[in-house]
């Protein structure tokens, strides 16, 4: 049975999936849900988004590769999830803080986590050490000439923290082999906002980012 054909961000997510179910949360077309199955890295999955149209997608595509042990449900976030039913959740494709609003309420059982942030992935990032949720890996993927922070995050329940560095360029960026591309598309977007008074903070972000990256 042939899974289906992933990019190099959703290979990244699948390839971090751990566990006996699954919850893809925002599955859209339900490629990742479907591929965790297919490959035999949990022996579950339950399939939810907010939009009936974007999991009508993930259920013909799992009509179409006869895919079983698989969930549909429409629903905002973890909401359709109830405690103990998961142990596994993927939250990608969407900002850092929808990624925080969904995880302030978390079902029980749940102890790992992938997350891929478009933006707002600092705040994500303090956010998952105040909720006590330890990072495990947090690393950069290019994908189309953009960059996704890729988070693995363990509820383990113990204190967590990060350096500045960690905090603003992720703890494992610096081993993987698009960091140097990304500390370029860095500079080019510092470059843009350097002449200006009043900057934003994703601009301020940028300005850190590329000091702590970029230090001896």
């Amino acid at each position: 049975m042939n899974a289906p054909k992933l990019d190099k961000r959703l290979r990244a997510v699948v390839n971090n999936i751990e566990g006996k179910v699954l919850a893809d949360i925002g599955c859209d077309h339900g490629k990742v849900a479907i591929t965790a199955l297919l490959e035999g890295r949990v022996s579950s999955v339950i399939a939810c988004d907010i939009s009936a149209k974007s999991l009508d997608k993930a259920v013909k595509l799992a009509s179409e590769l006869n895919v079983e042990n698989i969930q549909f449900r429409c629903g905002d976030g973890l909401k359709p999830i109830a405690d103990d039913e998961v142990d596994c959740v993927v939250v990608a494709g969407m900002g850092g803080r929808e990624i925080t609003s969904i995880l302030t309420n978390i079902p029980s059982g749940i102890k790992r986590f992938i997350l891929v942030a478009q933006k707002n992935t600092v705040e994500l990032r303090k956010f998952l050490c105040e909720k006590e949720l330890t990072i495990s890996k947090d690393f950069i993927v290019e994908q189309s000439d953009k960059f996704y922070d890729v988070i693995v995050a363990i509820a383990d329940g113990k204190p967590s923290t990060l350096s500045e560095k960690e905090l603003y360029c992720g703890k494992n960026s610096f081993e993987n082999e698009d960091y140097v591309r990304y500390v370029a598309m860095l500079r080019k977007k510092s470059e843009r906002f350097k002449n200006l008074d009043d900057k934003s903070q994703a601009a301020r972000e940028i300005d850190r980012a590329l000091e702590l990256s970029t230090e001896d």
